[in-house]
């Protein structure tokens, strides 16, 4: 296998076993021992803001896959994998660097998403790309947490 593929695979590996620990949980934790992220309250907004993005680019991809529209599905990937891109760089130099493989391995699998389902239209093999899309963002709210802090104390 290729060096980023088993890197990929791995890394998929590890967040599927950190959500599976979650959900084995039978009861809420009384703590939160999620890692923190020191932000800013506006950076935490951008971050929420992000993550509800992707809850409307879910909901438009699984609409799409209902219809069999695989090229509405592709236009509504592709962007989504940016989130890097949009963030401010003040925000990224503080995100630790396993959240920000997080978020290039996501958007390796969303372009993967768009490509395999106007190539391929196979929707078997779209909804596994897209369940594992949906495990990088299991993985990471699994993991971290945005802790507002006020701007002298994030570093």
């Amino acid at each position: 296998m290729p060096h980023s593929l088993i890197s990929r695979v791995l890394l998929i590996g590890a967040v599927a076993l950190h959500s599976a620990l979650a959900l084995a949980q039978t009861s809420a934790p009384t703590t939160d021992k999620r890692l923190p992220i020191n932000v800013s309250q506006a950076e935490k907004n951008q971050m929420l803001y992000e993550m509800r993005e992707f809850l409307h680019g879910f909901h438009a991809i699984n609409i799409a896959l209902a219809r069999g529209d695989m090229q509405s599905l592709a236009i509504t990937a592709k962007p989504m994998g940016a989130l890097l891109e949009r963030l401010p760089s003040s925000l990224k130099e503080h995100l630790p660097e396993e959240f920000l493989q997080l978020a290039i391995a996501m958007n390796e699998a969303l372009q993967v998403l768009a490509r395999d389902a106007v190539e391929k239209g196979d929707t078997r093999l779209t909804h596994e790309n897209l369940a594992e899309v949906i495990t990088y963002c299991s993985g990471c709210h699994d993991t971290y947490r945005f802790n507002v802090v006020a701007s002298r104390a994030r570093k």
